[in-house]
């Protein structure tokens, strides 16, 4: 297809560095374009954050991404309102499109000491870009990526998936495989997935049948977490803590029939949920080997049982050994007695 751009707006014009498409254009994020175009044609007026969000229809925290983008690059670097020159408020000059950060041609290498996150690792822009042209596999990795979060990654999202390719080693098909069951159960947020795939690497999971088996394991505890939950009339998904408790329960294998019944004897009990009560009772009734609501009814049956024979087992002693209890007329029985000469 061939086209000529013809426009009448070229009387008021405003310069962008060659760098931005040579340089950045894939891996600027539909909003930074917007919020650099919007910077450019502001040049040099103080703009606050909340007009460009408002003028761009987007949130202020992608324009404080965008600002941040665009200052690692080294292409412009936000002033103080203070320090920033003064302009009339006719037409906006030009300006002069600066010489891009220039960019370290040594391939990164991981340090001596693992870092514990993407954010204690400073990549800009510009080590971005330089990594995606020397490494084809960290380039199809931000490409598969992009299709499964359906939409380009951000800074913040790159560094990421930068660092746990270059400086944890993790091949991308694991960090993809990992990405993309995060995405399958809510978790929707690549920062999710670095938690998750650190954990896991700390652990020494590093094969695929590894991680398909923590996924494994992980859906089971989900949909146990889900269940008791829902069991225990839980309005919010469970706490850390409270899923300490739950795992616990989980390997006495209690039926949830009983987990729900140990729930309502506590909240007879206590009048509220308690899950260290709860954790006693489902302890004791696993050690007895109780299935069912019915063999927890009948021992207490029994027990009650017991108790009452027990009780008339003590009164009869006590019968026998002429510690017969008083009457309850006792006490008027002796008045009339004291008192019948009266």
């Amino acid at each position: 297809m061939e086209f000529i751009l013809q426009s009448s707006g070229w009387g008021m014009m405003f310069g962008v560095p060659t760098a931005v498409v040579d340089q950045y254009i894939k891996l600027a994020t539909p909003s930074q374009i917007k919020v650099l175009l919007y910077l450019l044609r502001h040049s040099c007026t103080v703009i606050q954050t909340e007009q460009i969000a408002h003028a761009l229809s987007i949130g202020t925290e992608l324009v404080e991404e965008a600002v941040l983008f665009w200052e690692q690059t080294g292409l412009f670097k936000a002033a103080d309102a203070q320090t920033a020159p003064a302009v009339s408020s006719g037409s906006v000059p030009a300006p002069a499109a600066p010489e891009p950060a220039p960019v370290s041609a040594e391939r990164m290498v991981p340090v001596a000491s693992v870092q514990r996150s993407s954010s204690e690792v400073n990549l800009t822009p510009s080590e971005i870009a330089n990594e995606l042209q020397k490494n084809t596999g960290l380039m199809e990795l931000f490409r598969m990526a992009e299709q499964l979060i359906g939409e380009p990654l951000t800074h913040m999202q790159q560094r990421v998936l930068l660092w746990q390719y270059e400086y944890l080693s993790i091949p991308g098909d694991i960090i993809l495989t990992v990405l993309s069951y995060c995405y399958s159960i809510g978790k929707n947020s690549i920062g999710y997935e670095e938690k998750l795939m650190y954990s896991w690497w700390n652990q020494g999971l590093t094969t695929m049948q590894q991680i398909n088996d923590a996924i494994v394991k992980d859906q089971t505890n989900r949909s146990y977490y889900g269940l008791v939950a829902r069991t225990l009339d839980m309005n919010r998904p469970p706490t850390a803590k409270q899923r300490e408790y739950f795992d616990r329960w989980q390997t006495l294998q209690l039926p949830i029939d009983l987990i729900r019944y140990a729930y309502e004897k506590t909240v007879e009990q206590t009048d509220k949920l308690s899950l260290p009560y709860m954790t006693k009772i489902l302890e004791t009734w696993s050690a007895a080997g109780y299935q069912t609501r019915e063999d927890v009814d009948t021992n207490d049956r029994l027990e009650q049982n017991s108790d009452a024979i027990k009780a008339r087992k003590n009164t009869a002693s006590k019968k026998k050994k002429g510690e017969i209890p008083e009457s309850p007329m006792a006490d008027a029985y002796r008045s009339l007695i004291y008192n019948m000469d009266e």
